[in-house]
C-alpha cells in the first residue's frame, strides 16, 4: 500500500512514523523547532510565532521527508487526503 503526499509517494511499510507539527520560532541559535499540534493548542500563548505547519514522514536512519504548509487549514486538508488514501486502499477501492 502506498500513499502520496504532494508529489512524493511512500510505501506505508517503509514509514516508521508519520506525524504533523507546527514549526515555531525560538530564541535559541536553531531559530525554530517542531511542536505537536496538541501541545500548541494547549499552550494558548499569544507570543508563539508559527512559521509553518508540516507533515513529516520518517523512514528511519534520519531519512525524514518534510512537507510544509502556510496555514493550519492547508495542513489539515493534506492530512484528510492522506487519511482518505489509506482508508480507500484498506477498503480495496
Amino acid at each position: 500500500m502506498t500513499i502520496k503526499i504532494q508529489n512524493d509517494e511512500f510505501n506505508v511499510l517503509d514509514i516508521r512514523q508519520l506525524y504533523s507539527a507546527a514549526i515555531i520560532k525560538t530564541d535559541d541559535k536553531e531559530g525554530s523547532k517542531q511542536i505537536s499540534l496538541e501541545v500548541l493548542d494547549k499552550e494558548d500563548n499569544p507570543n508563539i510565532e508559527i512559521i509553518n505547519y508540516g507533515i513529516f514522514v520518517d523512514l528511519g536512519d534520519d531519512d525524514i521527508y518534510s512537507f510544509m504548509f502556510t496555514s493550519r487549514e492547508k495542513l489539515e486538508n493534506a492530512l484528510l487526503q492522506t487519511k482518505d488514501q489509506i482508508r480507500k486502499q484498506r477498503n480495496g477501492q
